[in-house]
């Protein structure tokens, strides 16, 4: 009997104009799958978000980054809008020299991955949306109350810096005060998202990403990518997550030309507390072969 390889993951660095993505690469070491993968995940998570799904993938390339000021990426000088995003995002995916390429986006990264579908078509061959239907909006009457309380971040020093734990088990509970989660899917966010210092631990992440955005897209903005994607779409949704009580959800998804969605049990972080149903909807999707072909 052939011996089949197994895929691992492998931690990636890649230089996109001039600063650091990290990353981590899940394939079988010296193939090139023809299934190409590009995570993104949820605001203040990383790249680890994505590992308990892995194994779950075995025919698939698959690349999960630390999207910009998050995990082991570099801090960006500006503050990070959704269509800065949505451009890091596609130009991550050229440095890696990929042609064309299937997305899965979490919660941020399932609202950045859409502008990437209709920014640069020719990148995207489809889009697995995890608990995402679009951006977070606001009236453009809102904005002026926005722009001074993201002026006020601004000006104001130290507004963010992270505090300071004795352990990353005081970390894990903070999180969980604050998402509902598993605690392994926690630890393991939190294994990617804190440092060391002489005084304890620290976060990672930009404290810029917690100033309040100036600008939001407005549901028009929404509703005219939403129109405009020209490739497949699966939308996979929470039974207990953030889509099934916000109203414009359903609204949103009819206006995709290729779009279906799957319900499972479970909370915003399904794909890490429950892998397996999330795995074989996404390989389903896909055409490719689960863990142990079934």
């Amino acid at each position: 009997m052939q011996n089949r390889k197994v895929p691992r993951p492998e931690t990636i660095s890649l230089n996109v104009n001039g600063k650091t993505i990290a990353g981590i690469r899940h394939r079988v070491d010296g193939e090139d799958a023809p299934t190409k993968l590009f995570c993104l995940h949820g605001w203040l998570d990383n790249a680890n978000s994505f590992l308990p799904l892995m194994s779950l993938l075995p025919e698939v390339d698959l690349v999960a980054i630390d999207m910009p000021g998050h995990g082991y990426s570099d801090h960006l000088d500006s503050t990070y809008s959704v269509p800065d995003s949505a451009y890091w995002a596609a130009a991550t995916i050229k440095a890696l020299g990929w042609e064309r390429c299937h997305i899965v986006g979490h919660s941020l990264g399932g609202i950045i991955a859409p502008l990437v579908a209709v920014g640069a078509p020719e990148l995207v061959q489809s889009l697995i949306l995890i608990e995402s239907s679009g951006a977070l909006t606001a009236e453009s009457d809102e904005f002026v109350t926005r722009l001074r309380n993201s002026m006020n971040d601004q000006l104001t020093e130290n507004k963010y810096q992270s505090r300071v734990y004795t352990n990353k088990q005081e970390a894990v509970e903070t999180r969980l005060r604050s998402a509902k989660m598993e605690l392994s899917s926690a630890r393991l966010i939190i294994d990617r998202q804190l440092a060391e210092y002489e005084d304890g631990w620290r976060w990672r992440f930009d404290p810029k990403l917690r100033i309040s955005t100036a600008h939001r897209l407005t549901e028009e903005h929404v509703c005219e990518v939403n129109r405009h994607i020209s490739c497949p779409v699966l939308t996979i949704i929470a039974n207990d997550g953030f889509l099934t009580s916000r109203e414009q959800t359903a609204s949103r998804m009819d206006l995709i030309p290729d779009h279906r969605s799957v319900n499972y049990a479970g909370n915003h972080h399904l794909h890490m507390d429950t892998p397996q149903p999330v795995a074989a909807a996404m390989n389903q999707f896909l055409g490719t072969t689960p863990e142990l072909g079934g």
